[in-house]
């Protein structure tokens, strides 16, 4: 508190003092005005005339030059605090963005604070109006992200798409167009595609099924090694690249990805080949799940066999059912794709 009072007592005296400054040039010009015309009435030699006027035009010139220079300071000044501000505010809305992303992709609680706590630091750098709607959004997509609505994705495109023309309009001071409007409604058309979801019911009938099987290979022994699969996989053709709490698989006689992640809190084995809707559709009447244009995905029950978040790839060299689980659907998968 001192530090600014005393801060602000130097800006007070520093303004003062630059006033006093003008007030003394400007004096001083009018007492040479008066001697200049005193000297002029009463004196008939030029030359003191002459060398007031000079003094009088050095004077002038030396206040218009002091005024234009702080005219430019302050211009300047602004511009730098401008900068910085906008400089914070890109920021803040990027750390929002890269929060929102890891909660939308992975909706645990760690994410959702993070979330919420970002979102706050968007009330710092952004007007009031802007705010509440900024909010209602954020809000929208929290309570929506996890739902299993097939209009999940349409509605998260067209939320983030608000949500972005939001920070756009604060950092620029630019509104949306109509046709930026009609080429979203295009890119949400193009990307969400036909989104087929099992029920609850189907669900819980899946996951049941798939713990018999799982329980059935534990009890008779039939489970391969991990690494003695993988080198199997290698045999064949296919490749795998390890990421963080997941992996996918891939070859090059065939198009097709293989992965097994976690997706909305739970593990799901998923197989992607382009657009080809066919293919995804062939799979969903084979084996359930759910699917969307070229992909199919169905979860997998190894949450419940003990595999947590970040585990996947400690648990499968030592967890017999999760393993059952992910090598069943591998070998399900490679046996559809090279029929």
């Amino acid at each position: 508190m001192a530090s600014s009072a005393n801060s602000s007592h130097f800006l007070i005296q520093r303004k003062h003092g630059s006033w006093t400054v003008y007030g003394i040039a400007i004096a001083l010009t009018i007492i040479a005005c008066a001697v200049a015309v005193v000297l002029r009435l009463f004196s008939v030699n030029d030359l003191p005339f002459q060398t007031f006027a000079a003094l009088i035009g050095v004077i002038i010139t030396a206040i218009i030059t002091g005024v234009l220079l702080k005219g430019q300071s302050d211009s300047e000044r602004i511009q730098k605090e401008q900068s910085e501000i906008f400089k914070e505010k890109l920021s803040t809305y990027n750390n929002f963005l890269t929060a929102l992303c890891a909660y939308v992709t992975d909706s645990t609680e760690k994410n959702k604070k993070a979330l919420i706590f970002y979102t706050m630091a968007i009330r710092m750098h952004a007007k009031p109006e802007t705010v509440k709607q900024f909010t209602k959004k954020v809000t929208e997509i929290i309570r929506s992200t996890g739902s299993g609505d097939s209009s999940e994705v349409s509605d998260l495109v067209k939320t983030l798409s608000e949500i972005s023309q939001l920070f756009h309009n604060e950092l620029y001071d630019e509104k949306d167009s109509a046709d930026l409007a009609n080429t979203l409604e295009s890119f949400v058309t193009a990307i969400s595609g036909s989104q087929v979801e099992p029920t609850e019911e189907q669900k819980e009938k899946e996951t049941e099924e798939e713990r018999k099987e799982d329980e059935e290979a534990v009890n008779n022994s039939k489970i391969q090694a991990w690494d003695a699969k993988i080198k199997e996989l290698a045999s064949m053709g296919w490749t795998l690249k390890n990421s963080n709490d997941s992996f996918t698989i891939t070859s090059d006689a065939t198009p097709v990805q293989i992965s097994v992640y976690r997706k909305k809190g739970k593990y799901v084995v998923e197989a992607t080949k382009g657009d080809d809707s066919e293919f995804s559709q062939l799979l969903k009447d084979n084996y359930g799940g759910a699917r969307r244009y070229g992909t199919w995905w169905r979860e997998l029950p190894i949450s419940n066999y003990g595999v947590k978040q970040d585990t996947l790839l400690m648990q499968l060299p030592i967890n017999d059912r999760a393993r059952a689980s992910v090598i069943k659907w591998i070998d399900k998968l490679i046996e559809f794709i090279t029929l």
